[in-house]
């Protein structure tokens, strides 16, 4: 079982596979998931077949159409990005997990993103910050921040101050944070993309 947020935040949908199909609960509460999910852990029992449908064929072909979109937002479309397509292309929803990581760490090769351990220090922090922000006009003040804080709490102040652009997350399923800068427009895409794909890019004080 996998649950992903759903279009509207407030629910989720829970992804099963059952005898080597696919099936999915859409718009489910979080805590009616926890609940099927929990239920599953400790007793092995799946929910009523009526609550859930078969995903069909054409939910591989979206994904994929949204991974490649999601690619070529983040490293631009080149002949280095349409390259990385060629090699890295998934089929299905087991596929998209590695698929994924293989994003991310080409997103760190070029520099793109940049992964930060959860207990990192406020200046290496901003270094990352620094480095992330080349080539753009952004106001970085590291006085306003306090080193005794951490990661989210540093990100949601900067957020709070920068217009145009977000600090966001790539959620790796680690408990680093690989930290991206974005404009606004493209978060806002990427962030539906990612989620279309089972995955999650967020600004940074939500992880």
């Amino acid at each position: 079982m996998k649950a992903v947020v759903a279009k509207n935040k407030d629910y989720v949908n829970l992804y099963l596979e059952i005898n080597g199909k696919k099936y999915c609960i859409y718009d489910l509460g979080y805590e009616d998931a926890i609940k099927i999910m929990r239920t599953f852990m400790q007793k092995e029992t799946l929910p009523d077949e009526k609550s859930y449908v078969e995903v069909v064929d054409d939910e591989n072909e979206k994904m994929q159409k949204a991974f490649v979109e999601l690619t070529e937002l983040l490293l631009g479309n080149t002949k280095h990005t349409k390259q990385f397509l060629k090699k890295v292309k998934p089929e299905n929803e087991e596929d998209m997990e590695d698929a994924w990581l293989e994003l991310y760490e080409e997103l760190l090769r070029k520099g793109i993103a940049i992964e930060l351990d959860w207990k990192v220090r406020k200046d290496d922090f901003m270094n990352a910050i620094k480095k992330l922000s080349k080539g753009i006009e952004l106001e970085i003040d590291g006085e306003i921040l306090d080193s005794e804080e951490d990661v989210p709490r540093w990100g949601k102040i900067i957020n709070s101050i920068w217009k145009d652009y977000v600090l966001s997350d790539m959620d790796v399923g680690s408990d680093s944070y690989v930290l991206m800068i974005l404009t606004k427009e493209d978060f806002i895409k990427a962030k539906e993309l990612a989620r279309e794909i089972l995955n999650r890019i967020a600004v940074v004080e939500e992880t």
